[in-house]
């Protein structure tokens, strides 16, 4: 064996290892409101120090709850060498709790909305999946046993865009059937609804319907199987030529064209739903957007009277204080990272609102150039802590709901030396698009001008890869040829 494969040499290099608090610290940064809901009700359930305080209404009620600052007023007599982590613990509950909205103002429901809630619940009905949709018609089908057999492995295999993406000779083997049953299955399920179901590929899903809406028209099935992509380019005078028919012609096939289902799964097959919870609220009052938070969604924690108690027993073992210790760490680590979280994400928002002012007032077009460094250097923080800040999360304001990285988009200085985001310019461009003559789409090159004329030096090739962001086809893509 070679010598050098057995030799040993020392290596010094840096390596920078996170704490558990800055790893903790770092998760409740990044971790959405609505997911922290979750993450705080877990913690609750695994450290008994730290409790959620009770519905407001029980305390209107008559059943008080302890707060956090009762819980300090009876920490007051806890051994010397425990009493300031104690006291900063509870200073710390106390702040988390100073940062929430008035208990009278959060969102608790009445009786009678609680009923109502649960009556929407147990009104809503489950959308049945697109294989259950067709494995429903599949019962009722007049076909035998063997056919019905192939037909459920076929439904299996349809994507929710309704597309059977499994070969049908895999399908054969996996069912131990001839290739002519499984055509006879597969032919069976395309009888289904919605129509266009089970097709190989678009050409077929397109014929498909056509064959159910209007089986005998000649020239829209010749379009389809035989100048499908010429279509999609927009390529109308070719096809025309093709065809032997004028261009107007093949603008009506077109038009009948787009009104088939591309995907017709869609129809049936349910959307999961993405519920967004906004992390601050902006709103105007008196002339100026002032941010509100949106905390109510959380718990309000406390600490445990309880185990205060037991902590400033002399009676109670060692073994359950220096348990009791390290759960009331553990707590102060996570609310101070609540803390944290909250303080910075509202000056972020701070920031975007003193800059964003003219958006607020006046919309898209409005929007100010704004880079997540600017932010950075206006607040002493990394440029990563404001990225990791915004992530996944949302602000909500007269201008509707957007995330927090809507606002942050570099841009342009106009000759007049207004300043305007690359947002801005791309609603500029698609408002331009909007107001072209159909039959003469404007050019990449014509928008570049055209937005020249306004001041704002945009090249041909930024205006082109706006127009892609933005999901707007090229000018000889747009062009209408009746």
């Amino acid at each position: 064996m070679p010598r050098d494969l057995l030799s040993q040499h020392q290596e010094l290099r840096q390596e920078q290892i996170l704490a558990p608090r800055q790893i903790q610290s770092l998760e409740v940064l990044l971790t959405p409101l609505l997911e922290l809901q979750e993450k705080l009700s877990q913690e609750i359930e695994s450290n008994p120090v730290i409790e959620s305080e009770k519905n407001p209404i029980e305390e209107l009620s008559g059943d008080p709850i302890r707060s956090a600052s009762n819980a300090a007023d009876a920490a007051d007599s806890s051994p010397k060498e425990d009493e300031n982590d104690i006291s900063d613990l509870l200073k710390l509950a106390d702040s988390w709790h100073d940062n929430l909205p008035p208990m009278h103002s959060r969102n608790y429901s009445s009786t009678e909305d609680e009923d109502k809630r649960e009556f929407m619940f147990n009104s809503l009905i489950e959308q049945p999946s697109l294989q259950e949709h067709l494995l429903e018609q599949l019962r009722f089908a007049d076909t035998d046993r063997k056919t019905a057999e192939i037909a459920e492995t076929v439904i299996g295999s349809i994507d929710n865009s309704g597309y059977l993406k499994t070969h049908p000779a895999d399908i054969a083997m996996a069912t131990a059937s001839n290739m002519e049953d499984v055509a006879k299955a597969v032919k069976l399920v395309q009888s289904f609804e919605p129509a266009g179901i089970g097709a190989r590929d678009l050409k077929q899903c397109l014929l498909l319907q056509l064959n159910r809406s209007t089986p005998n028209n000649r020239m829209l099935k010749e379009l389809i199987n035989e100048h499908l992509e010429d279509l999609g380019r927009n390529r109308l005078p070719q096809i025309a030529k093709a065809m032997k028919c004028t261009v107007e012609d093949v603008a009506q096939l077109a038009k009948q064209i787009r009104t088939l289902n591309p995907f017709p799964g869609s129809a049936i097959a349910p959307s999961d739903p993405v519920y967004i919870i906004p992390e601050l609220t902006v709103e105007k009052h008196d002339g100026k957007y002032v941010i509100s938070s949106s905390d109510s969604y959380l718990p309000r924690l406390k600490i445990s009277q309880t185990y205060l108690d037991l902590l400033e027993n002399p009676n109670t073992p060692n073994d359950t204080k220096n348990y009791i210790k390290e759960k009331l760490l553990n707590a102060k680590m996570l609310l101070k990272s609540l803390d944290q979280r909250q303080s910075t994400i509202r000056r972020i928002a701070q920031v975007i609102v003193d800059t964003q002012y003219d958006f607020f007032e006046n919309g898209i077009e409005s929007l100010r150039p704004l880079t997540m460094q600017q932010v950075a250097d206006k607040l002493g923080l990394h440029e990563t802590t404001i990225s990791r800040a915004i992530a996944n999360k949302y602000l909500k304001s007269p201008t509707g709901l957007h995330e927090f990285k809507f606002f942050f988009t570099t841009g342009y200085q106009s000759e007049s030396g207004e300043e305007i985001s690359s947002r801005g310019i791309k609603e500029k461009i698609k408002d331009l698009i909007a107001d072209e003559n159909p039959q003469k789409p404007l050019s990449d090159n014509k928008l570049s001008n055209l937005l020249k004329q306004d001041g704002l030096n945009v090249a041909r090739r930024t205006v082109a890869k706006y127009r892609e962001e933005l999901g707007i086809v090229s000018s000889s893509m747009r062009r209408k040829f009746s």
